[in-house]
């Protein structure tokens, strides 16, 4: 941890412990003022019997993750950083399609803006990234992070400003966190009970909502996987979520996890 205090206004937890009370998912609300890794400290959590739906939040993230072991930009006091502990009835697989799904419901209902999803759950806006997802699971349970590009500016970082970008620096004002985090938790507490007990139906509508809005369909795009590349048109995804690559041999490949780009 840091000791320097993050910038910006803190987080307003109590009014985050009111808006989450009687929902499934954020209660527990424990808050840091800063923190490694929200992840890391939901799933010491967890291993020590936490219940389902207790929510880990900071300020300023100090040693955040990404997925495929990429570390994640901190900008204190301006982004969304949490973590859930969940123990999901259903594959995890339909986590990853709910987490991205309430992400870009929050973004639309706070920001006005319209994000799209690059498979399998990085939000964009306007071609750029604003969120990043990583569901790390294990015996009994599964931890959701998520870490959400809110206020200030990635301008100084030529390299990230290029694929990324923050939600005040697209909608051209700043944001509410307490809003966003409000509007995210409450749509991803619906998806998440509609998953533990609506059964096939339900899985399918959930998947189907997430196929809508991913950006990757019929583009041709690359696959990063360790060091290696593979490339062709993303066509479609099965049943499960995973990406149909047709290669440029005619063939189709199923994709269950890499880096995507177009």
């Amino acid at each position: 941890m840091r000791d320097d205090p993050p910038a910006g206004q803190p987080l307003d937890h109590a009014r985050l412990r009111a808006a989450f009370a009687g929902l499934r998912l954020g209660t527990p609300l424990i808050y840091f003022p800063a923190l490694d890794s929200t992840n890391s400290h939901a799933a010491e959590l967890a291993r020590a019997g936490a219940a389902e739906g207790t929510l880990v939040t900071t300020d300023d993230q100090t040693a955040g993750r990404g997925r495929i072991g990429r570390a994640w930009k901190s900008l204190p006091g301006q982004q969304l950083a949490l973590s859930l502990v969940l123990r999901p009835a259903f594959p995890p697989h339909f986590l990853v399609m709910a987490s991205a799904l309430a992400v870009a419901a929050a973004i639309e209902t706070v920001a006005g803006l319209t994000p799209a999803i690059k498979w399998p759950n990085d939000v964009l806006v306007d071609g750029r990234k604003v969120c990043g997802i990583l569901i790390e699971t294990s015996p009994g349970a599964a931890i959701l992070g998520i870490g959400l590009n809110v206020n200030g500016s990635l301008v100084g970082d030529d390299e990230l400003a290029a694929r990324a970008t923050t939600l005040a620096e697209a909608a051209g004002r700043e944001l509410s966190r307490e809003d966003l985090a409000i509007a995210l938790i409450h749509r991803l507490d619906g998806l998440y009970a509609l998953l533990a007990g609506g059964g096939t139906a339900a899985r399918e509508r959930v998947r189907a909502a997430w196929r809508g809005r991913l950006v990757t369909l019929g583009r041709r795009v690359s696959i990063h996987q360790s060091g290696a590349e593979i490339a062709g048109v993303a066509e479609d995804v099965d049943a499960d979520g995973a990406l149909l690559l047709r290669r440029d041999d005619g063939t189709l490949q199923t994709i269950t996890w890499g880096d995507v780009s177009s």
